[in-house]
């Protein structure tokens, strides 16, 4: 009970719960509605979406607005998970004004790829556009890790359409800002480094792994792994420290 517990608090905080596997998706960080007037933004692309991100500011322009006031995205960087899923960190080309509304907007897209740039009201049960108030002021400093990470769970829950895999690290941090974990997870034997930045809510419980439909990171039965932690604020205050190397078994677990 433990582990589908621990499973279900991970995919809910990155809005990736499915009752089956979609064909696309996309979904932002932070995802509060509230940022600061340098604040960054992670967008993410499932599946079929992927492509919308690795061609962003190329073939789909990205950028807030409101009342007229058009601010560019700047790609900051792009990360390709292991398991159908892209992100992309972005910046905005100019500081936001206090008080306002911003809407996320992306050019080019099909009738179907503008039902995704949607975000769900449980409220209202309907789709509305992403958007964000912007609160006054500037974050300037740097996130703060105020722990050692230590592997506290792992283990597989097998579904229908494919099993979730994971490895918990409890990670502890301080900052004005949402912060975004940079990891860095290497397969010992093939020597394979991912990257990919994940977000962890109100938790200090870092979940790296992926769900049943996707997810940043993929382990092999009986693999040996290492991970490591560096910290980046949603302002783009970077804590370029990174942490020590933790190695783990695989948490996959065949039937």
């Amino acid at each position: 009970m433990k582990i589908i517990l621990t499973f279900l608090v991970g995919i809910l905080l990155t809005g990736q719960a499915f009752a089956k596997c979609a064909s696309g998706g996309i979904w932002t960080f932070p995802q509060n509605g509230v940022i600061k007037q340098n604040s960054w933004i992670m967008i993410e692309g499932y599946a079929t979406s992927q492509k919308i991100i690795s061609s962003l500011n190329q073939d789909y322009p990205i950028y807030l607005e409101s009342e007229g006031h058009k601010v560019k995205l700047n790609v900051t960087s792009i990360n390709k998970g292991q398991f159908q899923l892209t992100q992309a960190i972005l910046s905005p080309d100019e500081k936001l004004i206090s008080g306002r509304t911003y809407t996320l907007k992306i050019d080019n897209l099909d009738k179907h790829e503008k039902t995704l740039l949607t975000k769900w009201n449980s409220e209202t049960n309907e789709k509305e556009p992403i958007i964000w108030e912007v609160e006054g002021g500037t974050d300037t400093e740097a996130p703060i890790l105020s722990n050692q990470p230590e592997l506290v769970n792992k283990g597989t829950v097998h579904y229908g359409c494919g099993p979730a895999i994971y490895a918990d690290f409890k990670i502890q941090t301080k900052d004005e800002s949402d912060v975004l974990i940079k990891t860095e997870l290497v397969d010992l034997e093939s020597g394979k480094s991912t990257t990919y930045f994940l977000s962890f809510g109100e938790s200090d419980t870092l979940s790296v792994g992926h769900g049943m439909c996707s997810g940043a990171f993929d382990y092999k039965e009986n693999g040996k792994y290492k991970v490591r932690f560096s910290l980046i604020d949603i302002c783009g205050n970077e804590n370029e420290k990174w942490t020590a190397w933790i190695e783990f078994d695989s948490p996959f677990e065949g039937y």
